[in-house]
C-alpha cells in the first residue's frame, strides 16, 4: 500500500513569519495537532501542539502569542514521498517517535499523514491478512510513567509533557487508581483561543487544577490484553494513549499508538 492511499491531502499549512496565535487557533478549529511551515511555498519546517506549550512555558508575559512561528517550530523536517510504502513510513514514524511527516512531491507540500492513520491502515491490514503478534500491554508499555494528582496545578502536568516528551499524562489518586487523563489537547480546551487574550485576558495552565479539564471517565487496559486488542481500540476510538493497569486496577505504566505501531508494523 503507498502512503498517498491513507494521507490527508491539502494539509494545513503557516508560514514561519505568522504569529503563534494563528498556529494554535487554526490547530484548535481544525482538531490537528500538526501544521507544516512554509516560506514562499517551500517547506521549511513543522509545527506541533507540543512546540507551541514548549514555546508558552518559556515566556512568562501573556504575549507568548505572538512569538513567530519560525521560533517554535522544529527544522529540518522529516518528510515523505506519496509513492513510500505505508510499510516504510510507519517504521520512519516509529523508529524516530515523531507524530506526523508532510508528504513532499517537487518540493511541493500535498498532504500530511500522522501516526494515526497510519496505525489505522496497518491494524486494518494486519486483521485482514491474518495473526497478529502475540504480544501484550505489559510487553509494550512504558513502565513507571509519570503521574500527576487530580488537585496538581495543571502548569505541573504541561511541565511533565515538555520535559518528558509526552503528550498524555495519567492522573492517579493516593491508591495509584487512575482516575483521569490529561492531554496536550485538553490543555489547548483549557486555554481557549490565544487570539483573544488581549481583550480578555483568559486562565493561563496556572490557574487550573488538572481536575479542571482532565479526561474522564479513562478507558483503561489490563496488563495482559493482547497487542490486537490495543490497536483496535486505537484505530476505532482515535485513543492517543492507553493507561495498563494490574488486576487490582493500580497504574503499572502507559501504552501508545506508537509503541502499537512499532509492534504490528
Amino acid at each position: 500500500m503507498k502512503i498517498r492511499e491513507v494521507m490527508r491531502s491539502g494539509a494545513f499549512t503557516i508560514s514561519e513569519t505568522d504569529c503563534l496565535g494563528n498556529a494554535y487557533s487554526a490547530m484548535s478549529r481544525s482538531r490537528i495537532r500538526h501544521l507544516p511551515v512554509t516560506t514562499d511555498g517551500k517547506l521549511v519546517g513543522i509545527l506541533s501542539e507540543r512546540d507551541v506549550l514548549a514555546a508558552r512555558a518559556r515566556v512568562d508575559d501573556a504575549d507568548w502569542w505572538q512569538i513567530p512561528v519560525r521560533l517554535a517550530m522544529r527544522s529540518p523536517v522529516q518528510t515523505a514521498n506519496p509513492d513510500d510504502s505505508l510499510t516504510e513510513v510507519a517504521g520512519r514514524l516509529a523508529t524516530a517517535k515523531i507524530g506526523a511527516l508532510p508528504i513532499v512531491e517537487r518540493g511541493k507540500v500535498l498532504g500530511i499523514v500522522t501516526v494515526g492513520d497510519v496505525l489505522d491502515a496497518e491494524v486494518r491490514s494486519a486483521m485482514a491478512s491474518g495473526p497478529v503478534s502475540q504480544a501484550t500491554a505489559a510487553d509494550v508499555m512504558t513502565a513507571f510513567p509519570r503521574t500527576v494528582a487530580a488537585t496538581a496545578s495543571l502548569a505541573d502536568a504541561v511541565a511533565i509533557m515538555i520535559d518528558h516528551h509526552v503528550r498524555h499524562v495519567p492522573v492517579v489518586d493516593a491508591t495509584s487508581s487512575v482516575v483521569g487523563m490529561v492531554s496536550e489537547r485538553d490543555v489547548r480546551s483549557a486555554v481557549g483561543d490565544p487570539l483573544q487574550y488581549a481583550s480578555e485576558r483568559h486562565a493561563t495552565p496556572a490557574q487550573y487544577k488538572v481536575s479542571d479539564v482532565m479526561s474522564r471517565p479513562v478507558v483503561t487496559v489490563p496488563f495482559d490484553a493482547p497487542i490486537a486488542e490495543l490497536a483496535r481500540r486505537f484505530a476505532d476510538d482515535r485513543l492517543g494513549a492507553l493507561p495498563v493497569i494490574d488486576r487490582f486496577g493500580a497504574l503499572l505504566g502507559i501504552v501508545s499508538y506508537v509503541d502499537a505501531l512499532r509492534v504490528l508494523r
